[in-house]
């Protein structure tokens, strides 16, 4: 799903709800990238898309509740 089409300023919950949870995948693997053994440059494009997700979420106002690891507003 491309995100180009969202309008500006609202992106429909069930995109936020998508980020969030390919967040956290990446999160999962990130932790034991050494396990992977990928090359720096494939480390700095993980960092990178998961930097480009959470501004996402961060921009539409969001955050993943670290307790529960759900989608949630964050607080202002």
């Amino acid at each position: 799903m491309s995100l180009q089409y969202s309008p500006e300023g609202y992106i429909d919950r069930k995109v936020l709800q998508a980020v969030a949870a390919a967040i956290r995948s990446i999160e999962k693997i990130s932790g034991a990238i050494e396990e992977y053994e990928i090359s720096e440059e494939d480390a700095e494009l993980l960092c990178g898309a998961l930097n480009c997700l959470w501004a996402i979420l961060e921009n539409n106002g969001y955050t993943i509740e670290v307790d529960t690891n759900r989608l949630r507003r964050a607080d202002p």
